[in-house]
């Protein structure tokens, strides 16, 4: 079974991901979705961290430190950010992170992530927007000599036949601007996470 879900709060994705396996759903890949498995119903834990990019030994060395505790890589690479472990167990406080400080960390991290793709969107906006390039008036998204001239039938062929071509030429800015503001809300979003978490550490 395949599940396909975004989240942004770890606590709400674990939580999520520990009801299937209440259900009797055991999280085995995470590669194109969530994809699942028969499991004896609360036999499994699922925890999340989030790590950056990590070279190949170090990557393994972190694989096999939550070997040794007992916990099972069940889903993410060394590229993807997420890593998910499952540890065959009842206990529903069993945890991969040693103390709440720890585990308020991995928002940390992901924010540094999330802030590095928002960055280079963020700046060739606003050279664009400085430029002028990101202007998207109806007499520089249409190109044709003379098209608010034109009138009845004329226009609208010339009209029709331009419209495509408009749309591609705004694409770009609508992608350029999108981008931003949905990193810019994601990071956002994170920042609030993580004051949450170092709040409930700090209790």
């Amino acid at each position: 079974m395949r599940s396909f879900k975004i989240f942004v709060d770890f606590d709400k994705e674990e939580a999520w991901l520990n009801q299937k396996a209440a259900q009797g759903q055991g999280l085995v890949s995470t590669a194109f979705g969530y994809e699942f498995t028969p499991i004896i119903p609360g036999s499994a834990v699922i925890r999340i961290d989030y790590r950056d990019s990590m070279k190949p030994a170090d990557y393994a060395d972190y694989l096999a430190m939550f070997a040794d505790a007992g916990w099972q890589h069940v889903g993410g690479s060394r590229w993807s950010g997420g890593q998910y472990f499952a540890t065959a167990t009842r206990d529903a406080r069993a945890d991969i992170f040693s103390d709440p400080a720890s585990k308020a960390q991995r928002y940390r991290r992901a924010m540094a992530v999330s802030f590095a793709l928002l960055l280079p969107f963020f700046v060739i906006s606003l050279a664009l927007l400085v430029q002028g390039a990101l202007a998207i008036t109806p007499d520089q998204i249409y190109l044709t000599p003379g098209l608010w001239q034109m009138q009845g039938a004329q226009f609208w062929r010339a009209f029709l036949f331009e419209t495509p071509f408009a749309l591609m030429r705004l694409s770009g800015p609508i992608i350029l601007i999108g981008a931003c503001v949905l990193l810019g809300s994601t990071l956002l979003y994170q920042w609030a996470l993580y004051r949450r978490a170092v709040r409930v550490a700090a209790s």
